[in-house]
């Protein structure tokens, strides 16, 4: 069933119904959880080599990897400057604790900034990005204004043609988050913005925000969409605040479905340093009970699914599946991207 192509038919009236959305996305989600459960069962023997042996990524999956630490570098070395703050998130912040590094099939980064933090980063990067011509003509830098339009105008955009053919079976399926990549090889990184939320309005915010969520999506592929306009109607129907609170929420110019609710601003504050792949990076102040939060008390276990992102797939389909191409492609940029790391505080 093709939810997507089936709310596309309805009229606008009923696509703008907030009862409408709530209940769809929450009969999804039930839906999904109940194949979940018929399809797939975590196995011990897997927890156990999880846990208590080295699993050790190999080939062009590797590849991604370590450059995407380099460009996770790169952000953290932004950030030092301008003073921001980020925390390890999902995925990256469980691979940081369960393998100090990548969760093995992993190809892709997270971070989480507050919004100010956000709006900062938005705001000096792209400087910092053109500062290094190796940067400004192999990298990419994407925040939509809209569907079709990257608010930074003078550098890359992460959305080409090919990307889309790739990844896309719905090309309105686009992220609103700022995403910082490499563009060939392509490897990238999410940067994703969480806002504070008001205590008394922490079950408005539980209940609403997943179908705001969706509707905030839609609203992007309007010609005469404003995100101010919009985004601050929303912020203010949800209970959010710019004033630091007690509890943290996900922006609604986040991720398309994740709907975990509102947390404990102590999980983050006061920030943390954690290893990950040999580095030191930010993490937030109680990783066990975030990821717990996330993934449940047993996310130290082997998940009952795995997900890819398959971004080796797509490296091959841009070097023609030419793999010596890839390999040398992969070696110059990590050297390059390296030594830019390395000597930041100088350039």
């Amino acid at each position: 069933m093709d939810f997507n192509k089936i709310y596309k038919k309805l009229p606008e009236k009923i696509q703008n119904s907030e009862t409408v959305i709530y209940y769809s996305i929450k009969f999804l989600k039930l839906l999904d959880k109940f194949k979940g459960k018929k399809e797939s069962k975590s196995n011990q023997y897997m927890d156990f080599l999880l846990k208590y042996t080295n699993i050790e990524t190999t080939g062009f999956l590797r590849d991604v990897q370590e450059l995407s630490v380099e460009i996770l570098r790169f952000i953290d070395n932004v950030c030092k400057k301008y003073d921001i703050d980020y925390i390890l998130c999902y995925g990256t912040l469980l691979g940081a604790v369960r393998h100090k590094g990548f969760i093995p099939w992993d190809e892709d980064l997270d971070i989480i900034m507050m919004r100010d933090d956000y709006n900062r980063l938005i705001e000096v990067l792209p400087d910092e990005i053109k500062k290094i011509d190796y940067i400004k003509n192999n990298f990419g830098l994407t925040l939509l204004k809209n569907f079709n339009e990257n608010v930074f105008e003078d550098v890359n955009h992460i959305y080409t043609q090919a990307y889309g053919d790739y990844f896309f079976d719905n090309h309105d399926y686009k992220q609103r988050f700022l995403q910082f990549a490499c563009l060939k090889p392509f490897v990238k990184i999410d940067v994703f913005p969480f806002d504070y939320v008001k205590e008394d309005s922490v079950n408005k915010y539980n209940k609403k925000y997943l179908s705001q969520k969706f509707y905030f999506m839609k609203l992007y592929q309007k010609a005469n969409f404003s995100f101010d306009e919009e985004f601050n109607t929303i912020f203010e129907k949800l209970g959010m605040s710019y004033d630091k609170t007690s509890l943290i929420g996900e922006g609604i110019d986040c991720t398309q479905w994740d709907d975990f609710g509102a947390f404990k601003t102590e999980w983050i504050y006061p920030i943390k340093n954690i290893n990950f792949e040999g580095y030191s990076f930010k993490s937030p102040n109680n990783a066990h009970e975030l990821l717990k939060f996330w993934y449940g008390e047993s996310y130290m276990n082997m998940p009952p699914d795995i997900q890819i992102h398959d971004f080796t797939g797509y490296n091959l389909l841009l070097f023609e599946n030419d793999e010596e191409k890839l390999s040398v492609a992969f070696k110059e940029t990590l050297k390059e991207l390296k030594l830019i790391n390395d000597n930041f505080d100088k350039l």
